[in-house]
């Protein structure tokens, strides 16, 4: 059995799938994906991609970036959903053939094209793969390949018997069917404007005309000669240039960009986790008092400051109304809990001295109540981290949630860094728990400092 090469950081997989420029090849990989039959037949019979084309370029985008840039326990999800979807469609095609999207053959064929796709993708920027390169992104493709539960000899081993195997598999095996002529045939009335872009009717209709058109074309450029003859289709005169010249500007100006920004977002958000540097702070008493509690720095702690807190949460979290009550009240019980404890009145402001007085007495902060104080608080934090109150966090889950934080890189590396285990998922009970660390002095977590206003 081979070795698995693990991906990550610096691995060709993880440096060449998530580009944005990706995005311009992904049409010709969805056409050589139907052109099989048991996808094609599947996608006929079960997909509604024709009437909601953009949810289903979305999902399958994120699906991808799942795929590649996952933790373990989230490719483990993808592939159950994945398995579940294509245990579903199957039938009998148009030509009385029975057919499974699950079948072997297809799903190696669909996760190889992705493969091609890039060396494409690549060479038409102008900068394809060495041969080294080449080898050493098949070895790791080959290794995802048996994480998503493909066989050793469901591959083929080397790039060189790739080429052989994709080239046997246009002549022999793909075919021209509904879904392709769908695909090629621009669904140009169908496409609507992309979701979030308020594009006039009257606007959108030729713009449509174009782009659908452009995109059509350029992918009938680019399909293998085998298949486009069996397709009788014709390259527009000036097509592959103009084709070439496209991907040549795509890769200069991706070249221009930081690094991160290069990247689709779930990519990007797992490069700039991985190159943070991981940091700590070795608080005490005054340092927490001076440069998380006091928000002003005027040397004492006032509502006000838990308040900016509160605020600061809010924002980053893009909260609404009731998820912002239910985050004030938590920080207001705290508050009230640290007037208690350092016997200062409703309407006063917390020094230093009765805050250290207080946790040198043992009146501050005594055990987590996820109720009242702090606890409630972290609480409060982990509920609105941990939506759907299944006891963990994965890092596509916290990136959408931070998708409106002006910090949201920061944040996202900050909550990989509370990955423990490395497999990309945040367990709600040790978030809680570290948040209340945090809250009561007793820890540095980055990641709260963030949140809270705090660097």
């Amino acid at each position: 059995m081979t070795a698995e090469v693990p991906l990550g950081p610096g691995s060709a997989t993880w440096e060449r799938l998530g580009q944005w420029r990706l995005l311009l090849v992904m049409h010709r990989s969805l056409v050589l994906q139907a052109a099989h039959p048991a996808i094609g037949a599947a996608v006929s019979r079960f997909s509604v991609y024709n009437a909601h084309p953009w949810r289903r370029l979305i999902r399958t985008v994120e699906s991808l970036q799942t795929y590649v840039y996952g933790s373990a326990s989230e490719q483990r999800r993808e592939l159950a959903r994945l398995e579940r979807l294509h245990r579903r469609m199957q039938g009998t095609d148009d030509h009385g053939r029975a057919f499974t999207a699950a079948d072997v053959p297809a799903r190696a064929w669909v996760h190889l094209t992705l493969f091609d796709s890039v060396l494409t993708m690549q060479r038409l920027g102008g900068d394809p793969l060495s041969a080294e390169e080449t080898c050493r992104f098949y070895d790791e493709w080959r290794s995802l390949g048996r994480v998503f539960g493909l066989a050793e000899d469901d591959m083929p081993a080397t790039p060189e018997e790739f080429r052989d195997y994709f080239d046997r598999t246009v002549a022999d095996v793909l075919e021209d069917n509904a879904t392709v002529r769908d695909l090629l045939s621009g669904s140009i009335h169908r496409v609507p404007p992309p979701p979030g872009l308020p594009i006039p009717a009257l606007v959108w209709a030729p713009l449509r005309h174009l782009l659908v058109s452009a995109a059509v074309q350029a992918t009938v450029a680019t399909l293998p000669e085998a298949y486009r003859q069996r397709l009788r289709l014709t390259v527009v005169p000036g097509a592959e240039l103009l084709v070439t010249g496209v991907h040549h500007a795509a890769r200069l100006a991706a070249d221009l960009l930081p690094k991160p920004w290069r990247y689709l977002p779930l990519a990007s958000a797992s490069i700039r986790a991985a190159a943070t540097p991981k940091s700590r702070v070795e608080l005490t008493p005054e340092s927490f008092f001076t440069t998380v509690l006091d928000q002003t720095g005027d040397g004492v702690l006032r509502w006000s400051d838990l308040l900016a807190m509160a605020r600061e949460l809010s924002s980053h979290l893009d909260l609404d109304e009731a998820d912002e009550a239910i985050i004030h009240d938590a920080f207001q019980s705290w508050w009230s809990q640290l007037l208690t404890a350092t016997g200062t009145p409703r309407d006063g402001a917390v020094t230093f001295a009765a805050y250290r007085t207080a946790l040198a007495e043992n009146r501050y902060p005594g055990p987590p109540d996820p109720e009242r104080g702090y606890g409630a608080v972290a609480a409060a934090i982990r509920r609105l981290i941990d939506r759907d109150a299944n006891g963990e966090v994965r890092q596509v889950e916290y990136s959408r949630l931070l998708d409106h934080s002006p910090r949201r890189h920061e944040l996202i590396a900050a909550l990989h860094d509370l990955d423990h285990n490395a497999d990309g998922t945040l367990n709600s009970d040790e978030f809680e728990t570290a948040v209340q660390d945090f809250l009561t002095g007793h820890r540095d977590l980055p990641a709260a400092r963030a949140l809270l206003g705090r660097t």
